[in-house]
């Protein structure tokens, strides 16, 4: 059953459903399997620009030679805090995307992506 359990929770990990993968983590009646979201947590960042994983983090994008932290409010680089939607990966500085989602609820990279971060953020 954990090794059932495991292989979905992969399988939506492939499948970018990394909400329902965690969901299912926590609810699973497997102690060993629940264990997994406290053991090692994990998170990939992509390019803004192209899309492509960021493997070895950095400012700049070894793909297509743009910045990657950039604040989808301010347009600059972000150097500190950088929070980010992590539907679409568009993201910028903290207190601008508050301001942002206190007043709209798309992302102001203009995506069309309707970010849950807005629930999070303005609170």
């Amino acid at each position: 059953m954990e090794h059932w359990f495991s292989s979905y929770i992969d399988l939506l990990s492939r499948q970018r459903l990394w909400c329902v993968a965690a969901e299912i983590i926590r609810e699973c009646p497997l102690e060993s399997v629940r264990k997994r979201s406290q053991e090692s947590t994990m998170y990939y960042t992509t390019c803004g620009h192209c899309n492509k994983s960021m493997e070895s983090g950095g400012w700049q994008c070894h793909r297509c030679d743009k910045l990657t932290s950039w604040c989808s409010v301010c347009h600059r680089t972000v150097r500190g805090l950088f929070v980010w939607c992590q539907g679409c990966g568009h993201g910028g500085h903290l207190l601008h995307m508050k301001d942002w989602y206190s007043a709209h609820s798309s992302c102001p990279a203009g995506c069309g992506h309707n970010c849950m971060a807005s629930k999070r953020l303005s609170s």
